[in-house]
């Protein structure tokens, strides 16, 4: 746990503990994918009854066949040596090399969806399909986004439809059903950000994640994420 909530390296840890750094890093890499089978079952997805019963009056007045908010999050990591790993992992929006991952919130603020990290170059669209979130959706369910998660082909496909902001295109302005429709998703997204801020608190992801690291980032990841549901409530 120090490793991963004050993000403590691993020589600091063996001093603390007088053991050598070998057996630290032995003891991290067995311990966090043991953690995740552990926790990762207490991610999930509720049932649409569930759903409806801890839903915000806000949310059921509004939108209440939202199942899920979403969002893509990117974690830096360390640039790999491998010029083809630089290229996958680099990711033009943040402009260095990341880790990127999907996370989901119900709409009364439990984290209810994770899954492996991507190289940074991957699409919204590919993690959508290749994180297995659709197998998770139902007919009817609405998945809540940024404007910039272009997925609904996708949704269509398992009978989910996609609720974003408005977008401009060519018109001059919104019209005042817009607008408002725009300000609800705003204030119902900001959630999903507050959780992120949360999970990045844990200050083994306030940093670039190590190389040596990598391959136990998404165990991590699922780890912190379970472990944020035990704080006190998102939405009151």
């Amino acid at each position: 746990m120090l490793r991963l909530r004050l993000g403590l390296f691993e020589n600091d840890l063996a001093h603390r503990f007088k053991v050598c750094r070998s057996t630290v890093s032995k003891l991290v890499n067995a311990w966090i994918p043991f953690l995740r089978r552990e926790f990762e079952p207490l991610i999930a997805i509720p049932q649409r009854e569930v759903l409806q019963y801890y839903m915000p009056e806000s949310f059921k007045k509004l939108l209440p066949n939202v199942t899920v908010i979403v969002d893509c999050t990117e974690f830096e990591m360390e640039r790999p040596s491998a010029l083809d790993s630089q290229s996958a992992c680099y990711s033009s929006y943040k402009s260095r090399t990341t880790m990127k991952s999907m996370l989901g919130i119900t709409p009364s603020g439990v984290l209810c969806f994770v899954r492996d990290l991507f190289p940074g170059s991957t699409s919204d669209k590919e993690i959508t399909v290749l994180s297995v979130f659709l197998e998770k959706l139902n007919h009817g369910d609405q998945v809540m986004a940024d404007k910039g998660f272009n997925c609904q082909d996708e949704l269509a496909s398992v009978g989910a439809t996609l609720v974003i902001p408005t977008v401009l295109d060519k018109k001059v302005q919104f019209s005042s059903k817009e607008t408002n429709h725009n300000k609800v998703v705003a204030s119902f997204r900001v959630h999903v950000e507050r959780l992120m801020e949360r999970i990045k608190n844990w200050h083994i992801f306030d940093r670039r994640i190590p190389i040596t690291l990598a391959p136990i980032a998404s165990d991590m990841l699922v780890v912190v994420s379970a472990l944020t549901n035990f704080h006190p409530p998102l939405i009151n």
